[in-house]
């Protein structure tokens, strides 16, 4: 760690392993190259963008705490709660797989997880749904889902603006 004045720390317990002293070139860790992180396409980015910004008092944070498996998340939020999320994770080819986060209903969910691909069940709750965002996407069906997750978390005052 470096401190505020710039010089080293350590704060593990004991005394710094002298491995860990070794001089790596730049541009590399533990010896092996390191690739830059994926990102989502722009044009992705603008389009759900786009989709989210249509609906009332929409929000967007944006997570920059790029890792080797994510790129930078676009959450899209009413009131602090989060009803989509666009984020990429690498192929292994190395090149971007966009993937949409919603929410969904019991029903829907389960619906769309019959289809399969493009649809898959998601690791952070019963009631999200990952779509995973390629050249043939139907971009009037992420219209409608993207929605229908709004609806799913926004207050009735709001939901009825869409209607």
């Amino acid at each position: 760690m470096v401190g505020a004045a710039g010089e080293r720390r350590w704060f593990g317990t004991g005394a710094p392993d002298s491995s860990l002293a070794k001089a790596v070139p730049a541009g590399s860790f533990g010896g092996s190259p390191v690739s830059a992180p994926v990102e989502v396409p722009e044009d992705i980015v603008e389009r759900i963008r786009t989709l989210c910004l249509a609906l009332p008092e929409v929000t967007v944070r944006v997570d920059g705490s790029l890792t080797r498996t994510r790129s930078t998340a676009w959450s899209f939020d009413i009131r602090r709660r989060s009803f989509c999320l666009l984020v990429a994770r690498e192929d292994p080819a190395g090149k971007p797989v966009p993937l949409l986060v919603l929410r969904a209903g019991p029903d829907e969910r389960e619906a769309l997880l019959s289809v399969g691909h493009p649809f898959f069940a998601s690791r952070a709750g019963r009631d999200r749904i990952v779509v995973v965002l390629t050249d043939d996407t139907d971009w009037a069906e992420i219209r409608e889902l993207v929605t229908e997750s709004y609806r799913n978390l926004a207050p009735k005052k709001l939901t009825a603006l869409l209607d």
